[in-house]
């Protein structure tokens, strides 16, 4: 299981870093949209067996349109009109669904998981969309947009499989096991000297293309949190599963299981990761 898992996220990473390379930005745009959209389906999948009725096509479509639209309206990271104008539309609509046609207790089976969707999946890969936006206007000729999203994902995956490897072999203190028994003291520390680890060799393997002012502490440093949120938002996603009783939120992904599978701890690390880079590395 271990090795399928490993070997999954290899195979995953060089498809999509080979979509990235014959495509540039805008591959990079449709390869985050489509995950987006298959973990909100497999999100509000795990809210329907949790016993929630979210307006499950027409929340992940508006997500969609949400996300595209964030990247090529938007002029930066912090240029959120586009995003806040969409997600007003957007919950105004469901809600004057709700007032015509529903019932008061819709508001907590129906209405609050449909946002909660929307909020916590698209808009917040809406962060990562505006921030390559933003260097792809100043930096039109760089590649350094999609290294920056590269780097993290690379960081946040190898902090996946340090966790797991670490914790299988060495865990013995529980983290949480409210949420996730697996989750050790042992495996987070495992999850850290992997980020770092990776972070080196992906910025070393740059060469050239990876920015000087970007290396070695500040580097590690930024590596750990991103370690420590990714812990966190896989949590999120655990919580949601033990309470639908799912062990995975799909099976498309052979080793992996669901989108929300691949993508639990990027919903956190994606948008957390720019912020950090962008406000204390590049600007």
């Amino acid at each position: 299981m271990m090795k399928e898992r490993i070997i999954s996220t290899i195979v995953l990473f060089l498809s999509i870093a080979g979509i990235l390379a014959v495509m540039g930005v805008f591959g990079g745009v449709l390869v985050l949209t489509f995950f987006s959209a298959l973990t909100q389906w497999e999100l509000y999948q795990l809210m329907e067996k949790i016993g929630w009725k979210p307006h499950k096509k027409s929340a992940t479509i508006f997500g969609i349109i949400i996300l595209m639209g964030s990247f090529f309206s938007g002029k930066g990271l912090f240029d959120f009109h586009y995003d806040i104008s969409m997600l007003a539309l957007t919950i105004g609509i469901f809600a004057s669904h709700l007032v015509s046609m529903g019932k008061p207790e819709d508001l907590k089976s129906i209405f609050l998981p449909t946002i909660f969707g929307i909020l916590y999946v698209p808009i917040m890969l809406c962060i990562p969309l505006s921030f390559i936006r933003e260097l792809s206007l100043l930096w039109w000729e760089s590649n350094l947009p999609l290294l920056f999203i590269l780097w993290i994902i690379v960081v946040t995956k190898f902090s996946d499989i340090g966790g797991l490897i670490i914790g299988s072999k060495f865990g013995k203190h529980k983290l949480a096991p409210v949420f996730s028994p697996q989750k050790t003291y042992e495996g987070l520390l495992g999850s850290i000297l992997f980020s770092i680890a990776a972070g080196r060799i992906f910025a070393f393997c740059c060469g050239h293309s990876w920015p000087s002012h970007f290396m070695d502490m500040k580097m590690d440093i930024v590596s750990v949190l991103i370690a420590t949120i990714a812990l966190i938002s896989d949590l999120v996603e655990s919580g949601f599963k033990r309470l639908a009783g799912e062990k995975d939120s799909g099976n498309t992904i052979s080793g992996i299981g669901g989108a929300f599978d691949l993508m639990d701890s990027l919903i956190l690390t994606l948008p957390m990761g720019v912020i950090i880079i962008r406000e204390f590395i590049l600007f």
